[in-house]
């Protein structure tokens, strides 16, 4: 396995736009067609009235075939035994605070020779923050598709004036070959172990050739790993038992499907907050974690400000990593309260993830 440069070395910055690529995606934030969460129908004629481009992507008999929401989602409402709304506020309220995991993994599934607008299927895209963050002038100008099982996340994408698809990655509605690129993040291992090939053989088949898959998750047996054990299963209503990559099932999966030039490597992806004073910094993490992995039992037992310095202290005992292995490097391995002016400081919690990438043939 190769290290952190590896990762980074594809700056975002750097990806090729030609003169001649269409102006960026003006309808974040924008007054959008009704898009009704629970008929698919209505979806993809809102999706044709604002993204022509995208809906020519879609294969409707695929689309309409989706069946509605079964099982109990984690991402779901809180009505329906889910976590959604504290997830979608968390983002809402700190929208840059994964900025720097983001960059590099639009780096790596556009790559370094970019072109003209590339489509970017995100298949676990919730209410379309990483579309949101793409919009900022200092990403790469891609069209970020925003994808998600949960009918309670693609309407709130929706209503949020981000354009979204309701699809489930183990079976993607766009057509063979439509898309340059898919990424998996933020929730791979939400996936059911024996669909995991599913959702890496369907990435296969709708890329153009030349086309990137990116597998992004938080490794079995790393700290991250230990607070989604050890925190949120404990303190969080859905619980969360769920088994996190490794490398070598992430390389696996990818080989299997057909994808050559299969990499895995380390990518550092921190989560970055601010605040006017120290205390403040501290307790805007801890509320941050507190709503993103719904910690409701850590609020009802310490109440909203106790739960957020609880998690806090929680968060800077577990998050620690030693030495300069797992892409480490010159990183920080520990959480790191720092002062950057006259009331201005930030709170930085390291997190080091896996990333496996391949291309389509």
């Amino acid at each position: 396995m190769t290290g952190q440069d590896a990762i980074t070395g594809e700056s975002a910055r750097t990806v090729h736009r030609p003169a001649h690529a269409v102006p960026r995606q003006e309808t974040t934030g924008h007054a959008l067609p009704r898009a009704d969460p629970g008929d698919q129908r209505s979806q993809l004629r809102a999706l044709r009235e604002t993204w022509p481009h995208v809906y020519a992507l879609i294969d409707e008999e695929r689309a309409l075939g989706l069946a509605a929401d079964g099982e109990r989602d984690d991402f779901g409402s809180a009505r329906h035994g889910g976590r959604g709304e504290s997830y979608v506020d968390a983002q809402q309220a700190h929208p840059q605070a994964r900025i720097i995991g983001i960059r590099h993994l639009m780096a790596l599934v556009i790559g370094p020779a970019g072109g003209d607008r590339p489509v970017i299927v995100d298949l676990l895209g919730g209410d379309g923050l990483l579309h949101r963050v793409c919009l900022r002038p200092d990403m790469p100008d891609a069209t970020v598709v925003t994808c998600d099982a949960a009918s309670f996340m693609v309407a709130r994408a929706w209503a949020a004036g981000v354009p979204a698809v309701r699809q489930r990655a183990q079976r993607q509605v766009f057509r063979s070959g439509s898309v340059d690129g898919v990424l998996l993040a933020y929730g791979s291992h939400h996936i059911p172990e024996p669909e995991r090939q599913d959702v890496a053989d369907e990435a296969w088949r709708v890329l153009r050739p030349g086309g990137r898959f990116v597998l992004h998750d938080f490794a079995d047996g790393s700290p991250v790993a230990a607070w989604f054990l050890d925190v949120v299963d404990k303190q969080s209503a859905t619980g969360h038992r769920y088994a996190h990559f490794t490398t070598e099932q992430m390389r696996e999966y990818l080989v299997r499907s057909g994808f050559r030039t299969v990499t895995t490597n380390w990518m550092f992806d921190p989560i970055v907050v601010t605040a006017a004073s120290e205390r403040a910094a501290q307790a805007a993490l801890g509320h941050y974690l507190v709503r993103m992995y719904g910690l409701d039992k850590l609020v009802a037992a310490h109440g909203p400000e106790g739960a957020s310095m609880m998690a806090f202290e929680l968060a800077r005992q577990i998050f620690r990593f030693d030495g300069r292995g797992n892409g480490r490097g010159d990183h920080v391995g520990e959480c790191v309260v720092e002062r950057l002016g006259p009331s201005q400081w930030r709170c930085v919690l390291p997190r080091f993830a896996l990333v496996a990438v391949g291309t389509k043939p």
